[in-house]
């Protein structure tokens, strides 16, 4: 059967039975083992919980960082929290028989609203299909639906699933994907708040003297724009500044999957720790972006294919460290930008004031 007749006909499906319980007739041994596995977490937990869903066990750090960053968001409230990670099928006998109406569930931001990431936006809707009488809050995540008539229908289906949904809050992380939200889901609460990893605060405090070299983060993946010609001119221009440059990445190799939270954790630290001993970062990566913001880090920052970069670098932008080039062909520009970030007086990320702007997310966690 041809992908796009199949992807119709479970579109289809879907819509008949709801998408929680067609996920559940088609794993039912999944769904079985979910429950005998995780029973008992959510046993020992009494009386009202949080619970955040979907965090990765996949091998984006900059992913792990967004969940770790909410789950530091979330362990404020005086509620306890339930973490659990991946797809949510395993976990859907679990959520019908334990969640009480008085639970609130939080689904992990990021950047995979759209196909591109299709997996991620299914186990969102076996949520929302299911939970239909809980507060449901989307953390700040970016939009993407391309124009093909695949996608166009997967998202009519999650318009139809949104929208049913009389207590669901979706969070875009920037300006272009809040209008998109809006525009799709006009039943449900869309609001604007930055990436969820710049609430974090304290990371800065590297000593400035002792830092040395320059890192490039470039992309290796679907949403990679750059050319070999100009991956060796930032070479070029790195080697100018430091003969010494080296290579890092917010992923590690897929072999290394699954990654648990604890797993996820350290990786985000460890990263974190490698920026604040960085003199200058050259990204292509939203969170190599991000990481060398908290970290108090001089970057220049180059766009991606779906442009969330010089999105999110709006919220960055009076920053005196973080520069942004929309073209990563301008060497130019890009040695203006250089020049300018590792002139900056100040590292100081607290200067942004971006704790303030998280106040609409805040007010939904009970």
């Amino acid at each position: 059967m041809a992908s796009g007749l199949k992807s119709k006909i479970g579109t289809v499906a879907r819509e008949l039975l709801g998408d929680s319980t067609y996920t559940a007739m088609r794993h039912p041994k999944m769904v079985q083992r979910g429950f005998q596995e995780y029973s008992k977490l959510f046993q020992e937990i009494e009386g009202p919980k949080n619970i955040l869903l979907c965090c990765p066990e996949y091998t984006n750090i900059g992913d792990h960082a967004i969940a770790l960053a909410e789950c530091r968001m979330l362990q404020q409230s005086v509620r306890p929290l339930l973490v659990l990670s991946g797809n949510t099928t395993k976990v859907l006998k679990c959520l019908k028989k334990y969640v009480s109406r008085e639970d609130s569930i939080f689904l992990t931001g990021g950047g995979n609203m759209g196909t591109l990431y299709r997996n991620e936006e299914e186990y969102r809707l076996n949520v929302i299909s299911l939970l239909k009488h809980n507060r449901i809050v989307l953390f700040p995540q970016t939009m993407s639906y391309d124009d093909t008539a695949e996608s166009q229908r997967f998202l009519r289906h999650t318009q139809r699933v949104y929208g049913a949904h009389p207590d669901l809050h979706l969070f875009a992380r920037e300006q272009v994907s809040y209008e998109r939200m809006r525009k799709a889901y006009p039943n449900n609460d869309v609001q604007l708040v930055p990436d969820i990893v710049l609430s974090v605060q304290g990371e800065d405090n590297a000593d400035f003297a002792k830092r040395h070299g320059v890192l490039l983060c470039m992309r290796n993946d679907v949403e990679k724009t750059m050319t070999d010609s100009s991956r060796q001119m930032i070479e070029q221009i790195a080697a100018g500044i430091d003969p010494e440059f080296k290579y890092t990445d917010t992923t590690i190799d897929s072999k290394y999957a699954p990654i648990s939270q604890e797993q996820g954790k350290q990786l985000v630290l460890d990263k974190w720790e490698e920026f604040k001993h960085a003199r200058l970062v050259i990204t292509d990566r939203l969170h190599g972006m991000i990481f060398s913001a908290i970290t108090g880090t001089p970057c220049v920052a180059l766009n991606n294919s779906n442009g969330k970069v010089g999105f999110e670098y709006e919220w960055l932008k009076d920053l005196p460290y973080i520069g942004f080039v929309n073209d990563s062909t301008d060497e130019t520009a890009i040695i203006k930008a250089i020049k300018t970030v590792m002139e900056a007086e100040s590292t100081d990320f607290a200067s942004a004031g971006l704790d303030q702007q998280f106040g609409p997310l805040v007010t939904l966690i009970p």
